[in-house]
C-alpha cells in the first residue's frame, strides 16, 4: 500500500535549506522526514549521490515516527547513508536507530545564538515567581501552574493546534506579541521558568530560561529539553499541581546564580556545536573538499534556532 502521511507541511514556505553548495557535495538542512513527504516524493528519484541532507528533529521522534521514515524512505528508495538525523535526546536516536538510520544527540536547541537578547539582566528586580513562555496550545498544559503565585504568562500564536482550556491567573499576561528584548526583560523579572509538557520537541523557551539565567521547573518530558537539565537548574518534578508550586517555592527559598546557569547551557552549547563540525568535517574530506575548514565554515554561516522557512525553488535546485 503506498505511503499516506499523517502530516505535511500545510504551505509552501516550509523549513529546508541549502546549507552548502559544492561541484562534489551539496548540503541540505530539513526538518523531519514525514512531514516533507510531498516534495520528497516528487524530487528523490533528482537527488544526487552527493546530495546529503542534516534533518532536525522539530518533534520527539517516537517509534511511530521511526516506522512513518522507514517506509518513506523504502517506498522512495532513498539511501539512509544520505541523511543524517540530529536528534535530541538518546531515546530517539535509539528510535531510528533501530530501523537502519545515522545520527547523533545533537541538540536544536545549541543553535541558539547566545550573543543575541536572552541573557542575564544586572539589577533588575524580581516581579514574578514564576513565567511561563508559551503559546496556549493543550499541549502545554498552563492548568498545572494554577497554584503557583505571582505567575507571569507570554503567549505568542498558537499554529494550529488545539487551544489550552484551562488558563490560570497570572499577574502578567500579554494582550500583543511580545519583541524578543521584552521577553528577555520578562524572563529576568521572573525567579523560575515553567515548561509543562508531556511531550514536544526541545523547546526553545526552556533554553532561554537557561541563557536568561534563571532556572527552570519541567515536568517529566519526550522531546530533548531534559538533556539541559541538572541538579542546580533545574527541578524536574511531577505532573500535578502541587509537585509545581512546591518546585517554585524551592528556587524562591534557594535562588541560583545567572553566570553559573548561563554558562553550563553555553558549556553544553559547544559541545553539540564541535560534534555537528566534526561531522561536517568527515563529509568535506570523504568528498574531496580539503580547502575549507568545517569549523570556520560552521562559524560563518551559523543559523539562529537552525529553523527557517521559506519557499524554495525545488525545480530549480533538483530539476
Amino acid at each position: 500500500m503506498p505511503y499516506k502521511p499523517s502530516y505535511v507541511w500545510p504551505n509552501p514556505a516550509f523549513p529546508f535549506r541549502v546549507y552548502f553548495e559544492h561541484q562534489d557535495l551539496r548540503i541540505f538542512i530539513i526538518e523531519n522526514i514525514q512531514h516533507n513527504w510531498e516534495w520528497l516524493s516528487t524530487y528523490a528519484s533528482k537527488f544526487k549521490k552527493s546530495d546529503f541532507f542534516f534533518v532536525y528533529c522539530g518533534w520527539y521522534h517516537s517509534e511511530y515516527f521511526a516506522k512513518e521514515a522507514e517506509k518513506i524512505f523504502d517506498e522512495l528508495n532513498l539511501n539512509r547513508e544520505n541523511f543524517y538525523f540530529l536528534y535530541n535526546e538518546e531515546s530517539e536516536k535509539v528510535n531510528f536507530s533501530s530501523k537502519g538510520f545515522i545520527g547523533d544527540v545533537i541538540n536544536q536547541n545549541s543553535w541558539l545564538d547566545e550573543n543575541l537578547v536572552m541573557k542575564p539582566m544586572d539589577g533588575i528586580v524580581k516581579n514574578y515567581d514564576a513565567i511561563y513562555v508559551g503559546r496556549f496550545s493543550q499541549f502545554k498544559r498552563h492548568f498545572l501552574a494554577r497554584k503557583v503565585n505571582n505567575l507571569a504568562l507570554v503567549a505568542g500564536n498558537n499554529h494550529g493546534n488545539l487551544i489550552a482550556e484551562q488558563i490560570p491567573e497570572a499577574s502578567f499576561l500579554n494582550d500583543k506579541p511580545l519583541a524578543p528584548a521584552e521577553v528577555c526583560e520578562k524572563i529576568n523579572e521572573s525567579r523560575c521558568g515553567l515548561i509543562l509538557s508531556g511531550e514536544e520537541g526541545a523547546c526553545f523557551a526552556s533554553s532561554e530560561y537557561l541563557l536568561c539565567g534563571i532556572p527552570v521547573v519541567s515536568t517529566h518530558s519526550k522531546g530533548g529539553r531534559s538533556v539541559w537539565y541538572n541538579e542546580y537548574n533545574s527541578i524536574v518534578c511531577e505532573d500535578n499541581e502541587d509537585s509545581v508550586a512546591a518546585a517554585v517555592q524551592e528556587f524562591i527559598k534557594n535562588p541560583r546564580d545567572p553566570e553559573i546557569i548561563r554558562n553550563g547551557h553555553l558549556s553544553l552549547s559547544r559541545h553539540y556545536r564541535v560534534k555537528f563540525i566534526a561531522v561536517l568535517s568527515k563529509l568535506f574530506y570523504n568528498h574531496g573538499i580539503y580547502d575549507i575548514d568545517a569549523s570556520q565554515y560552521f562559524h560563518d554561516n551559523f543559523i539562529h534556532k537552525l529553523r527557517r522557512s521559506y519557499r524554495p525553488n525545488l525545480e530549480e535546485i533538483f530539476g
